[in-house]
């Protein structure tokens, strides 16, 4: 029986952006298409690793992981979607050259918005003093130079928009 090959859907922005919703509804799409998908999330691939990373390199220690690991699943012939930050050149380099099947996808939302959306008050808190290595604030982070799709954020876009807009662009990669 051939099988096509997994595929690694790399979804990636600031705190924010709706890494995780839009992960979401595109992990329904792939199982409803019928294949096998794992979605992993930023914020639980912490708790069960147990790990806190603040600094860039402990960032970006972290993220190697979460890549082997999606690495791992794929090469099962599982697709994986995942939502973290992971914006660190070296991440997107070593997932280019190492996870075959492997699709970037850059949520490019403006730091105004995003503080004003907040949900984990994190912008705010840095704003104040109160934390520090925030990513995109305080912490350099790398922006795609290329990813395979860039979705950017525009007022009233809806994320049912969003996602019809991602299914379209992936179809096309």
């Amino acid at each position: 029986m051939e099988r096509k090959q997994a595929s690694c859907y790399w979804i990636t922005g600031l705190s924010g952006s709706g890494k995780t919703t839009l992960s979401t509804f595109l992990a329904d799409h792939v199982r409803s298409s019928g294949r096998a998908v794992v979605q992993l999330d930023g914020d639980e691939l912490r708790g069960v690793l147990a790990t806190d990373a603040y600094t860039r390199e402990e960032r970006i220690a972290i993220g190697m992981r979460y890549s082997r690991l999606c690495k791992l699943i794929a090469s099962q012939g599982i697709d994986v979607v995942i939502g973290v930050i992971g914006l660190f050149e070296e991440i997107h380099r070593w997932n280019r050259e190492n996870i075959p099947g492997y699709i970037e996808v850059f949520i490019d939302t403006p730091m105004d918005e995003l503080q004003r959306r907040d949900p984990k008050g994190i912008y705010a808190r840095a704003q104040s003093g109160n934390i520090s290595n925030v990513a995109g604030v305080d912490l350099e982070v790398d922006y795609p130079a290329d990813p395979h799709i860039h979705l950017r954020w525009e007022e009233g876009k809806e994320v049912h928009i969003m996602t019809a807009e991602l299914v379209e662009k992936i179809a096309s990669c």
